[in-house]
């Protein structure tokens, strides 16, 4: 089973996703095991409707042209959520979970946004040695090939336009280039909606 807040700072939690949170999963159940499958299904609706801050839980059954249950949970915020997905009870009735379970899809909701979408917009969390590599990784091959490109047109000006060229040129290239690349990888690399996690 997947985590559910993402891979961040608890104190960050509330600036990526203010409001109630809402988790839709699906999941489909191991050949031979729908009924122990639907007891525990049972155990952690009744889990989540006790844990500190879930405004509600239900269970969706399939019909019978489909092997599909749907669990709809929310909770008042995304700390309640944190501290629900850290729980020892979570925990049990998740290794109890992955012996019957076959598949499952996890969708995230904040409010009104999408919640993997929003937590693709932050940068996870690093150490400032681990950002400031993180950065140069990015910036050097732009200021190589800036350099390489530039160097010959570039050498014939005063040193401050010289610099005020490549300067702005980095910067840009960064914002426009470089920016939106990154918040795809870091996209990439988080659990999306509607995605397979089995």
């Amino acid at each position: 089973m997947p985590d559910l807040t993402g891979n961040f700072e608890t104190g960050r939690l509330p600036k990526i996703a203010p409001g109630t949170v809402t988790i839709t999963i699906a999941r489909i159940p191991k050949k031979g095991y729908r009924t122990e499958f639907e007891q525990w299904c049972t155990e952690m609706q009744q889990a989540v409707q006790e844990a500190p801050g879930c405004l509600g839980a239900t269970t969706l059954h399939p019909d019978r042209n489909n092997n599909t249950y749907q669990m709809v949970f929310r909770f008042a915020d995304v700390l309640s959520l944190r501290q629900w997905e850290r729980s020892e009870i979570r925990q049990d009735l998740r290794d109890r979970g992955d012996s019957l379970i076959d598949s499952e899809r996890v969708t995230a909701t904040a409010g009104t946004e999408e919640f993997f979408n929003a937590l693709g917009e932050v940068d996870r969390h690093r150490t400032k040695t681990g950002r400031f590599v993180a950065d140069i990784a990015w910036i050097y091959p732009v200021a190589l090939v800036s350099s390489v490109a530039l160097a010959p047109h570039l050498a014939k000006m005063a040193i401050l336009p010289r610099v005020l060229i490549s300067t702005a040129l980095i910067g840009a290239t960064s914002k426009y280039t470089t920016g939106p690349v990154r918040k795809w990888w870091r996209r990439r690399r988080m659990l999306p909606q509607n995605s397979e996690v089995r």
